[in-house]
C-alpha cells in the first residue's frame, strides 16, 4: 500500500486507473485518467512532498472511524482547501455520497469545487462518504419483497447526524453550513434526510430522488407538502435527471415540479435539470451548475466601480449575513481589484487591498508579487526588493521576479 503523509492521521488516497469501489487502500494513477490528473497536479503540488520518478498524485486522505450506531468501520475521504495547511480559516463542508467511484464522482467534483472556489463559490471542505451495503443504508424502504436488508436510511441517518458529522467537524475547522451532494440512491436519502432532519443540510444537489417512490410511500409525494411548510424556508433543493432515462417513471418528479412551482413556500430555493444530451451511463450529479446557482450573490458585482477595499468588504459582509457564516473575499477578487486600482493610480488604495490580501491568503504568491511590484512603482525599490526575494524564496523559477531584483539591486 502506497501511503502518504497526512497531518491529520490518515492514509493518502489516489486517484484509480478504472472504476472501483474501495475502501482504505491507496489509489493510483493510470493512462485512463490523464485528463483528470493534469487538471488537479498544480492545485496538489502545494500539499505533497518533492515528486519522484512514480509517485501518484494524490487527491485526499482517508480517514477512518467505528460507528457504534451501524456496528462496522466507515472510510471517509478528506480534501482539503488550498491553503487549509497555512490559515486559521473554517470552511463550509460539501458531503459527497458514491464517493468509492473515484473518478466517476470524487476527482469530478474535486475539480469542479478548484475551478469554482476561483470566485464563484467559497473555498469548501471535501468530506466523501464511500458505500458499503448502499440499498441499506440510503434507502428509507426496501426496493420490493426479499430485500428486508434493505431500508434502513433511519439508522444510517442516525450516524451520520451523531457519529460521522461530529468527527468531521471535531477534527477539522468547519463552519456550521453543509451541503449534501447525492448520485444514483443518495438522491433518495438526500430527500429522505431533508424531511426527517432538515437541520443537517442546508443545501441538497442530487439526482433524481423520486425513482424507488412507491404507489403508498412516496419520498417526492412527500417533499412537495414539506416544501409548503415554514422548516423549507431557507433550504436549497437541486435535482438533476437524465432525461432520456426511461429506467425511471418521470411521473412522480414531474409532480413533485409542479407541486413546487404551485405551493413552495418563499425562500425555499429549488430547481430540476433534465439533462437531454448525456450519452453515457448515469447522468451525473449537476454540482457545478447548482453549485453556482446556490451561491449565486457570491461573485463580485464588478470591478468598474471598485474605489478600495471598503467596496470589497462591505459586498462580504452582505453575503456573510445571508448565509449565515463567515466568508472572505477570494484571492482573485482581491488581486483584480488591486490591479484595477493601480490601472487607476490609486496607488495607496490598492497597497490596502493587497495587505488584505496577504492577511487573508497567505500562502498566495499574488500577495507578495503585486505588492512588490506596487512598491516598485511607488519608487520604493527596498521594499519592492524584499517582496520580489519573498516570490523567490517561495517559488525560485519565477524568472519575472529573478529579473526585476537583478535590475533594482543594479540601481542601488
Amino acid at each position: 500500500m502506497d501511503r502518504g503523509a497526512n497531518t491529520n492521521g490518515g492514509t493518502v488516497f489516489h486517484l484509480a486507473a478504472r472504476r472501483m469501489f474501495i475502501l482504505c487502500s491507496a489509489l493510483t494513477v493510470a493512462s485512463r485518467v490523464a485528463a483528470v490528473a493534469a487538471l488537479l497536479l498544480p492545485f496538489l503540488a502545494h500539499r505533497v512532498r518533492a515528486q519522484v520518478d512514480g509517485d501518484p498524485i494524490a487527491l485526499g486522505t482517508y480517514r477512518v472511524l467505528h460507528s457504534r450506531i451501524l456496528g462496522e468501520d466507515r472510510v471517509l475521504q478528506i480534501h482539503l482547501p488550498t491553503g487549509y495547511e497555512s490559515t486559521e480559516a473554517a470552511y463550509p463542508v460539501v458531503y459527497l455520497f458514491y464517493s468509492d467511484w473515484v473518478e466517476g464522482y470524487f476527482a469530478q467534483l474535486v475539480n469542479d469545487l478548484y475551478h469554482l472556489s476561483m470566485d464563484r463559490i467559497p473555498p469548501v471542505m471535501l468530506v466523501g462518504v464511500p458505500n458499503t451495503q448502499r440499498y441499506r443504508d440510503l434507502l428509507p424502504w426496501p426496493r420490493g419483497e426479499g430485500r428486508s436488508a434493505e431500508g434502513q436510511a433511519d439508522r444510517f441517518l442516525q450516524a451520520l447526524r451523531e457519529e460521522i458529522i461530529p468527527f468531521v467537524d471535531a477534527e477539522y475547522r468547519t463552519q456550521p453550513y453543509r451541503i449534501m451532494v447525492g448520485p444514483q440512491a443518495a438522491a433518495v436519502f438526500g430527500a429522505y434526510t431533508l424531511l426527517e432532519s432538515p437541520e443537517t443540510f442546508q443545501a441538497f444537489i442530487v439526482n433524481d430522488p423520486c425513482r424507488f417512490d412507491l404507489p403508498e410511500r412516496s419520498v417526492c409525494r412527500d417533499l412537495a407538502v414539506f416544501a409548503t411548510t415554514p422548516a423549507a424556508r431557507g433550504k436549497y433543493f437541486a435535482v438533476s435527471h437524465d432525461a432520456a432515462d426511461d429506467r425511471w417513471d418521470r411521473e412522480m418528479l414531474e409532480a413533485l415540479v409542479a407541486g413546487l412551482e404551485q405551493h413552495a413556500v418563499d425562500g425555499f430555493r429549488w430547481r430540476v435539470e433534465m439533462e437531454a444530451d448525456w450519452p453515457f451511463f448515469l447522468a451525473p450529479v449537476a454540482a457545478r451548475s447548482a453549485l453556482m446557482d446556490l451561491f449565486q450573490d457570491y461573485p463580485f458585482p464588478s470591478m468598474d466601480d471598485v474605489t478600495g477595499w471598503g467596496d470589497i468588504r462591505s459586498h462580504y459582509e452582505r453575503l456573510s449575513q445571508s448565509l449565515g457564516i463567515s466568508v472572505d473575499p477570494p484571492n482573485l477578487i482581491l488581486s483584480q481589484a488591486s490591479t484595477r486600482l493601480v490601472e487607476q493610480g490609486e496607488h495607496e488604495a490598492a497597497l490596502e487591498v493587497l495587505q488584505h490580501l496577504v492577511e487573508i491568503h497567505p500562502t498566495s504568491l499574488d500577495g507578495p508579487w503585486q505588492l512588490a511590484n506596487l512598491y516598485r512603482v511607488m519608487g520604493d525599490t527596498a521594499t519592492a526588493v524584499r517582496y520580489y526575494e519573498e516570490c523567490l524564496r517561495r517559488d525560485p523559477n519565477i524568472t519575472p521576479a529573478r529579473d526585476w531584483l537583478q535590475r533594482l539591486r543594479g540601481r542601488r
